[in-house]
């Protein structure tokens, strides 16, 4: 089966008028979870799927384990597993201390081996599904923010992006825009934001 893509419009600066440039990105239908992945690998060998499953188990544990020790890991054919740390902006080497530290991700680096099995495999064929945000300018979003902050405390991301029909990535990046304007403070955490509008904005005064 081909990847479905389709062409979307890159982010630009709103108040430049440039020509709209696009990027290609994979339309993504369709979830792969760890039955799928047991019952494709029982297939080709003569493991059970009792077997499978706790080898995928215990990988997973065992990433987790050298991840916590600071190590990077390579899995022959598919690459590399490694954290990147998330710091406070006003970190200083002084006086930040070890509990302002977070993970800000585990990253991935594909092995050459992965890279040219998938250039040699890989078909592309244009998606007829449509999952593009909606065009808002950033009044636009504005307006609808002081309308759903008229009736609610706080707001997600996944309310945003119901809110503006945004995809979850435009949604992210209009998030960071509003909190970097100072217009939307999370009081929440890092990986569970939680907005509430900045004083000044949105009908907090």
């Amino acid at each position: 089966m081909p990847i479905l893509f389709d062409f979307y419009a890159s982010p630009s600066d709103p108040e430049k008028e440039e020509k709209e440039k696009y990027h290609a990105r994979v339309v993504r239908s369709h979830t792969v979870d760890i039955n799928d992945i047991v019952n494709n690998i029982s297939k080709r060998c003569t493991l059970s799927k009792g077997d499978i499953r706790a080898v995928l188990d215990e990988l997973g544990d065992e990433l987790v384990y050298n991840l916590c020790e600071g190590d990077r890991v390579y899995l022959p054919g598919i690459g590399y597993f490694y954290l990147s740390l998330s710091a406070p902006k006003d970190a200083d080497p002084k006086s930040t201390r070890s509990q302002s530290i977070g993970i800000k991700a585990v990253e991935f680096r594909a092995d050459s081996i992965l890279k040219n099995s998938l250039e040699n495999r890989a078909r592309f064929e244009r998606s007829d599904i449509k999952v593009h945000s909606s065009k808002l300018d950033i009044y636009e979003i504005d307006a609808l923010l002081v309308d759903y902050f008229y009736e609610n405390d706080f707001l997600t991301r996944t309310k945003f992006e119901r809110l503006c029909g945004f995809t979850k990535t435009t949604a992210q990046r209009h998030l960071q825009r509003l909190q970097d304007e100072g217009r939307l403070v999370n009081v929440n955490t890092l990986h569970n934001p939680i907005y509430k509008p900045a004083k000044g904005f949105y009908g907090n005064v």
